[in-house]
């Protein structure tokens, strides 16, 4: 409903509906309403004000990014409840009190900009220093992104996606104007934020703490994104333990460096495997190679990544490393989706069957050009590279059965192959598109890879 509702105003077209999630909508109104209590609140504490200020928000920026502040003895929710006649708060993500009293409140939106959640920092001593609503049906920490909402755009304009820790590590970024950053809220990052950045970018820099636990975040992260055929660059060169403190002493530039001194996720983890080991002694260099080989399943469908894996890792040691190099995968001896074309046509030729020229090889388009006057076709008048295409799909497809079954399956692989060609051509146009063109190329570009997951890809 929200995609339907965003696309109809891009689009100028008014719709009407009718909601049939009434409880997602209750929610929804909930968290709003306690959001601008919140909000309302935090002008009236002093503390969290000058908390806010001291680290160099100002006036602005607090209304910009909705703080808010939830007082001691906070009944907010429970006032909210019974205003809207909720009966119970355990589905909303609230008890019988208000678990974010005596905390400054932080919105936690999902993609679409609806407050699905909040994060307390608290201010003062105690433990913990930050914490989340409570998981529940519209909320779960393993999903949600903190800023995607605001985000996602930017990440498809600039084409790569910055990943966070922490709520304000993230608003650092923005506040320094890089909007294609986003933080994980408290967890690991998952296989689910992945997915979530994979539709709009396939390109990622890791800025997390530069601390052991940081490092330790990366590394896992690293394996959830390159197995996921990510690009991932990590930034990690910095004395500061965080984005929001190289923001807080350097400012904007600060960032700046602080991503343009990312490296590659190959180089990365050979620098940092090696900061647990003492390489100047002889007997550490095999403890060190060892871990090494154990990553090399990481890169193993990446040869490119894996020989600078290795040679990295070998500059590091200053001493010879064999990585096991991935055999080769087999070809299949199933037909191509040009020779399935070609046997259909000789077999058929004047089957019904709608063709783009487009998305074959060269010998294949030639093939088509040949057999458009069927009444002149003739094998002599071939180019011998093209006869004998022919022959050795004969060879091949000798005892494939041309049915039903097997038109059906060239219309569709050519269907699914016209499709990916349209994204192909769109994905190249767009770097050099002016923002308009952008906005109705990715509006094409969407449908498309909605078509083709219709078709089962």
């Amino acid at each position: 409903m929200e995609a339907l509702k965003k696309l109809a105003n891009e689009a100028g077209v008014k719709i009407e509906y009718s909601s049939s999630n009434s409880f997602q909508q209750l929610y929804f109104n909930f968290y709003k309403e306690i959001h601008k209590e919140y909000m309302e609140k935090l002008f009236d504490e002093k503390i969290a004000l000058d908390y806010l200020f001291s680290r160099g928000f100002s006036e602005e920026e607090i209304k910009e990014y909705e703080f808010g502040f939830s007082p001691i003895n906070s009944k907010i929710p429970q006032k909210i409840a019974q205003k809207l006649d909720i009966k119970s708060l355990k589905k909303f993500g609230f008890s019988t009190h208000d678990q974010f009293e005596g905390r400054l409140i932080i919105p936690i939106k999902n993609e679409y900009s609806n407050v699905i959640a909040f994060g307390g920092r608290l201010l003062g001593e105690g433990q913990p220093k930050y914490l989340n609503s409570y998981e529940t049906d519209f909320f779960k920490k393993s999903k949600t992104l903190f800023l995607l909402d605001i985000a996602k755009d930017k990440i498809k304009t600039a084409d790569f996606a910055i990943i966070c820790e922490g709520y304000f590590d993230a608003i650092a970024f923005h506040r320094a104007d890089f909007k294609n950053a986003v933080a994980t809220l408290g967890t690991s990052f998952t296989k689910f934020h992945a997915f979530s950045i994979k539709k709009l970018t396939q390109n990622v820099i890791l800025a997390f703490d530069t601390d052991s636990a940081g490092i330790k975040a990366a590394l896992q992260s690293i394996k959830i994104l390159i197995s996921m055929q990510f690009n991932v660059m990590v930034a990690g060169k910095t004395k500061e333990k965080d984005p929001d403190e190289i923001y807080k002493t350097q400012g904007s530039s600060g960032l700046y460096s602080f991503l343009k001194e990312a490296i590659p996720a190959e180089e990365f983890i050979p620098y940092v495997l090696s900061k647990n080991y003492d390489l100047n002694n002889s007997n550490a260099i095999p403890l060190y190679t060892r871990e090494i080989k154990n990553w090399e399943k990481i890169f193993e469908n990446f040869p490119e990544k894996l020989e600078t894996f290795r040679k990295t890792a070998e500059k590091i040691s200053k001493t010879s490393i064999t990585v096991s190099v991935p055999k080769p995968k087999q070809k299949t001896n199933l037909p191509t989706l040009d020779e399935m074309v070609i046997y259909l046509l000789l077999n058929n030729p004047q089957v019904d069957i709608e063709i783009n020229p487009k998305i074959f090889n060269e010998l294949t388009q030639e093939f088509i050009k040949s057999l458009k006057n069927l009444k002149n076709f003739s094998f002599e008048k071939l180019s011998k590279d093209l006869q004998k295409y022919i022959e050795n799909i004969l060879n091949k497809m000798e005892k494939f059965e041309i049915n039903e079954d097997y038109i059906n399956t060239v219309k569709k692989k050519i269907e699914e192959k016209t499709l990916e060609k349209r994204i192909e051509e769109i994905d190249k146009y767009l770097n050099s598109a002016t923002e308009e063109e952008k906005r109705v190329l990715l509006q094409t570009r969407m449908e498309l890879v909605r078509k083709l997951k219709k078709l089962g890809r």
